[in-house]
């Protein structure tokens, strides 16, 4: 049976060797069947940034009450920083849909 220190070893390793393989894949793993990602907003006006196709930074982490959720998809998400927190969503082109 492995030790509590053994296991996160291996999930680091397993995270470094899949970020090898793949830069998104933190926001793989993160994501639901549905190929989703649940992202708090701290404003409704942040949140109407998303909805409006802007570019705007959300969390995957809820640090208010108040934080507005939505889920989002993937490939919406170019990155993610701060510890998997923070998770930078690009503006959408005039070609993308809203």
């Amino acid at each position: 049976m492995e030790s509590v220190t053994e296991i996160l070893k291996r999930l680091e390793k397993e995270r470094e060797e899949g970020l090898k393989v793949n830069p998104r894949y933190d926001i793989d793993k993160l994501a639901d069947e549905n190929g989703e990602v649940l992202i708090y907003f701290h404003s409704s006006k942040e949140y109407q940034m998303y909805l409006d196709g802007k570019s705007v930074i959300g969390s995957t982490e809820r640090f208010l009450h108040s934080d507005i959720f939505r889920n989002v998809q993937k490939d919406r998400i170019e990155k993610l920083t701060d510890g998997r927190t923070l998770a930078h969503i690009p503006a959408l082109s005039a070609n993308d849909e809203v």
